[in-house]
């Protein structure tokens, strides 16, 4: 369990952060720099083509310089790119475009190059080469060069489209789209449904300790802690929700028959077990899209809505979002091809209860907040209508497809009230009726 905690708390949870490759890559630079020293010594043997220390050097010189000047120009791209994102779709959207793969790779890259070059000018400095180091150096100091002007070519293509308004929807489309296909696969997260578990006592009620965001719940944790108190752990909330310092984060339940073992247990035990469940919900202040498959849909809300205000007036790019949202909801319920070999809702965690997460909130999170801010757009209007048509057409989810109905009422008589044309109004009218939706009252 504590293997499990620390993978995701080092790697889950900072797989964006911009520090794990460089460092990483700068720790095998240095290796690298010095390995040329080590392996002559495996081959004393074997004579070598000698190559002067000046041809060395100045090849160091030349990668050192450049790659420090490449380092800080693309730093300063990065940072632009990351500003873009925030003020042009949406803050909560940067986390995404900092964890563009070539770009982590390209600063890892250009940032490693610089040290390898730097620690082999100093150990070249201090003789520490025989003339076999020196061509082994050498032989790795070409490599570098070619490693490098791929990277560079990489570079310049992930440069086209970082920070653009397509490329960041393109990457909140593409997490959005994972975060859903998990919920549709496994609704309840692999666990199951508080009536499953059967009637059971309430021996330890588990708090949050702060004012947070549940940011991801450690469930096989919690399933193997379950099986060793051999209890079974009702999750009281999902991931993304915000607690209070009164919020019930699990509850942990048994039979009769274990009810008087429980009982006698003294209070530091109690305490210990308490803090060991609640370790296993990791709370922050952000969400994130990791189990939380309402934030993507929040997030095209936002970048809707900041493209609708007054200052940018830019309804096609909130007509993007609406599309996005569409395709992501009916793309993600159907089986993905790794799906295909599993059964979808299989149960995992056989002593977790989780509570169920209505489609509705899909709708709710994304597309009301809109119909409200873009009543007054005759396009933003008509377009909801036959999306939300198109959802309640074509969703395999009874659940959802009935809800986009609902929806779908409430998105017109938000327009009809806020339209100024009569026209408009009654072409708004005639469009949602096409759909099949009941007509409204207003």
């Amino acid at each position: 369990m504590f293997l499990i905690r620390l993978w995701n708390r080092l790697w889950l949870e900072r797989r964006n952060k911009l520090w794990v490759l460089p460092a990483l890559n700068s720790a095998a630079a240095v290796l690298l720099a010095l390995a040329a020293a080590w392996v002559p010594a495996l081959l004393p043997q074997m004579q070598l083509p000698v190559i002067a220390p000046e041809t060395l050097e100045s090849l160091l010189t030349v990668i050192a310089s450049s790659m420090l000047a490449v380092t800080t120009f693309s730093l300063s791209i990065m940072v632009s790119a990351f500003a873009s994102a925030s003020s042009g779709v949406t803050p909560r959207a940067t986390e995404l475009v900092m964890g563009d793969e070539g770009t982590r790779s390209a600063i890892a890259n250009f940032l490693s190059a610089f040290i390898y070059a730097l620690v082999a000018q100093i150990a070249l400095g201090l003789k520490i080469y025989g003339d076999n180091g020196r061509f082994i150096l050498f032989v790795g100091t070409l490599c570098v060069l070619a490693w490098l002007v791929l990277t560079l070519l990489r570079w310049v293509k992930t440069l086209s489209s970082l920070g653009r308004l397509s490329n960041t929807l393109r990457r909140i489309e593409d997490a959005t789209l994972l975060c859903l296909r998990a919920y549709w696969s496994e609704p309840l997260m692999g666990a199951q449904a508080p009536e499953a578990l059967g009637a059971c006592q309430t021996v330890l009620r588990v708090t949050a300790r702060d004012v947070l965001l549940v940011r991801r719940i450690e469930l096989p944790t919690l399933q193997a802690l379950a099986q060793e108190w051999e209890c079974v752990i009702h999750i009281r909330i999902r991931p993304g929700q915000l607690c209070s310092l009164e919020t019930v984060l699990a509850d942990l339940c048994v039979d009769a028959s274990a009810r008087q073992a429980w009982a006698d247990l003294d209070a530091s035990t109690r305490q210990e077990r308490s803090r060991r469940v609640a370790a296993c919900f990791q709370l922050d202040a952000e969400r994130t899209f990791d189990q939380d498959p309402r934030f993507g849909m929040l997030v095209l809300r936002e970048a809707a809505q900041r493209a609708l205000s007054a200052a940018i007036n830019d309804p096609g790019t909130a007509i993007a979002c609406l599309n996005i949202m569409t395709r992501s909801l009916l793309k993600s319920q159907i089986p993905s091809a790794e799906q295909a070999f599993t059964r979808c809702g299989d149960i995992r965690f056989d002593r977790l209860s989780v509570p169920a997460l209505a489609p509705q909130e899909f709708l709710i999170d994304g597309f009301d907040p809109v119909a409200r801010d873009g009543a007054a757009s005759f396009e933003i209007a008509v377009k909801m209508q036959k999306l939300l048509g198109m959802l309640a057409q074509e969703s395999p989810s009874r659940e959802l497809a009935l809800a986009a109905g609902r929806h779908a009422v409430f998105a017109y008589e938000c327009a009809a009230q806020a339209l100024v044309q009569a026209n408009d109004v009654q072409e708004l009218k005639r469009v949602h009726q096409a759909q099949g939706f009941e007509k409204s009252t207003v």
